[in-house]
C-alpha cells in the first residue's frame, strides 16, 4: 500500500513540472520579424557568367542568320544593248556580249537613202479618233513573258531568235492562227498569200521596235501599194549569213517615227491602227531579208517568217516542219495539227505555205527550209499529224524551251530513233 501511493505521488510531480515547463517557454516575448523583400537583395561580388561569354566574345564564329535585304530601287528589267550609234560607226558584238556562245548578230553600217520620204512627229490623220492605250485585256489574259533576244539555244546553232515582239504582252502580241504565215487565208476565203503575221488589238496599243535600227520609211504608200496603209520599214544593225535584215509593221493608225531617226529595241514607233487594206485594227509584221552586198532595201517577195526570228514566250518553243508527198514534193496549203502526246487534246493548227512560183512568193527561212512553222508550243511531247491528200502522215517530236524542233513528214517514213533534241 505505501509503493503505490509513493508511486502515484512521482507521477503527479513529473505531469506538474512538464506543465509548469510549458507554461514558462510560452511566457518568453516573441523576437523581433525580420521581413525580406525578394527585390532588395544585397548585392554581390559574384561574376555574371553570360555577361562574361558574350564580353569575351562567345559565338564570333558561329554563322549569322541569314537576312533578306529590302530592295530601295525601282526594279529595273535587264537588257542587251546592241553597241553602235546613229552614224554607223557600229563595234562587232562577241559571244559574250549577246550572251550566248551559238548567236553572234552580224553587225552592218547603216546608210539612209535620202529620197525616202519624210513624216512628221505628228499621228498622220485618220478618220478614227486615236487615243493610245496601255492595256487592251484584263491581266488574268496575258500572255507569258517573251524571252530575252537575241538567243539560239540549238546546240548546232541554227537557231536566230533576234528580234522582241511588236506589242507589248498587256496586249496581244501572238501571231493570228487563223491567218498564219504564207497562207492565203481560212477555208472558204480567197485571200493573198500571207508576207507576215498579224497581232490584232484596239486601236492606239503602242507598237515598238523589234530592235535597234534605222527608220527607212514612215508614212502611207509603201511600195506604191495602198494595201499596207500607214507603216514604218526598219534596217537594222545587224544582219544574217551576210545580209541586211529588216522588219516592217503595217495598217497603223499613227506614225511616231521620222525617216532617218536611230530607234532602239522597244522604241514607241507607231499606234496600231486599221489603214490600209484590213477586215479590222492590227499590226502585220513582216521581216525581210536583203540580198548579199546590197543595200537597197528588199522587196514585197523578200519576206521571211517572222515566228521564227522573233523570241517566243518563256516556257514554249517553234516547231518548223515540211510536209512532202511520196516523190519529194513540198505539199502546198496541207493542213497540220499539233497534238498534245500526253493529254492527247489538239494544241495548235496551221497550214503549209503556198507557194506560187513568182517573185511575190514567201520564201522558206535560208537555214530551215521549211513550209509550215507552229510557235509558242509549251515544251513537252508532241504528234505532229499532216494531211497529205488525204493520207495522215504522223511523226512524234519533243519541243524544248527556246528552241526550233524540226520535223519531216511525208507518207511511207519510216520512224527513225530519237535524236538528241528529241525528235522522232
Amino acid at each position: 500500500m505505501q509503493r503505490q501511493g509513493i508511486s502515484s505521488f512521482l507521477l503527479v510531480l513529473v505531469a506538474v513540472g512538464v506543465f509548469g515547463g510549458i507554461l514558462f517557454f510560452n511566457s518568453r516575448p516573441a523576437p523581433a520579424l525580420r521581413v525580406i523583400i525578394p527585390t532588395e537583395s544585397a548585392p554581390t561580388d559574384a561574376v555574371n557568367s553570360w555577361e562574361t561569354i558574350l564580353q569575351e566574345g562567345f559565338g564570333s564564329d558561329s554563322t549569322p542568320l541569314p537576312t533578306i535585304g529590302i530592295p530601295t530601287a525601282a526594279f529595273i528589267a535587264p537588257t542587251l544593248a546592241l553597241n553602235g550609234a546613229a552614224n554607223g560607226q557600229v563595234t562587232p558584238l562577241s559571244p559574250a556580249d549577246v550572251g550566248s556562245s551559238d548567236t553572234v548578230l552580224e553587225q552592218f553600217s547603216v546608210g539612209v537613202t535620202a529620197t525616202r520620204p519624210a513624216a512628221t512627229i505628228a499621228p498622220l490623220a485618220t478618220v478614227i479618233p486615236i487615243t493610245e492605250i496601255s492595256v487592251t485585256r484584263s491581266s488574268e489574259s496575258w500572255q507569258p513573258p517573251p524571252l530575252i533576244p537575241p538567243i539560239s539555244h540549238d546546240i548546232l546553232g541554227r537557231d536566230h531568235y533576234y528580234f522582241r515582239r511588236p506589242v507589248d504582252s498587256n496586249a496581244t502580241n501572238k501571231a493570228l492562227f487563223l491567218y498564219p504565215y504564207g497562207s492565203d487565208g481560212p477555208p472558204g476565203f480567197d485571200m493573198r498569200v500571207h508576207t507576215g503575221i498579224d497581232m490584232p488589238n484596239d486601236i492606239g496599243q503602242t507598237v515598238r521596235a523589234a530592235a535597234t535600227g534605222t527608220i527607212l520609211w514612215a508614212g502611207s504608200g509603201f511600195q506604191d501599194s495602198p494595201s499596207y496603209g500607214n507603216a514604218v520599214l526598219i534596217e537594222h544593225e545587224f544582219g544574217f549569213q551576210g545580209r541586211r535584215l529588216y522588219t516592217l509593221y503595217a495598217h497603223l493608225s499613227a506614225v511616231l517615227a521620222v525617216v532617218g531617226e536611230h530607234v532602239e529595241t522597244g522604241d514607241a514607233i507607231g499606234l496600231v491602227g486599221n489603214t490600209g487594206h484590213v477586215t479590222g485594227p492590227h499590226v502585220h509584221f513582216e521581216v525581210r531579208m536583203g540580198e548579199k552586198n546590197s543595200t537597197e532595201p528588199p522587196a514585197y517577195g523578200d519576206t521571211y517568217n517572222p515566228v521564227l526570228w522573233m523570241a517566243p514566250y518563256v516556257g514554249t518553243g517553234v516547231i518548223a516542219g515540211r510536209v512532202t508527198d511520196s516523190s519529194g514534193r513540198q505539199v502546198l496549203d496541207a493542213n497540220v495539227t499539233i497534238r498534245n502526246w500526253t493529254t492527247g487534246l489538239n494544241t495548235d493548227t496551221t497550214t503549209t505555205y503556198i507557194f506560187q512560183n513568182t517573185s511575190i512568193d514567201v520564201n522558206a527561212d535560208p537555214t530551215w527550209h521549211e513550209n509550215f512553222v507552229v510557235g509558242d508550243v509549251p515544251a513537252g511531247r508532241y504528234t505532229v499529224i499532216a494531211d497529205v491528200n488525204g493520207e495522215p502522215v504522223t511523226r512524234t517530236i519533243n519541243v524544248n524551251e527556246g528552241t526550233t524542233t524540226f520535223v519531216e513528214l511525208s507518207p511511207g517514213q519510216q520512224p527513225t530513233p530519237e535524236t538528241a533534241d528529241g525528235s522522232s
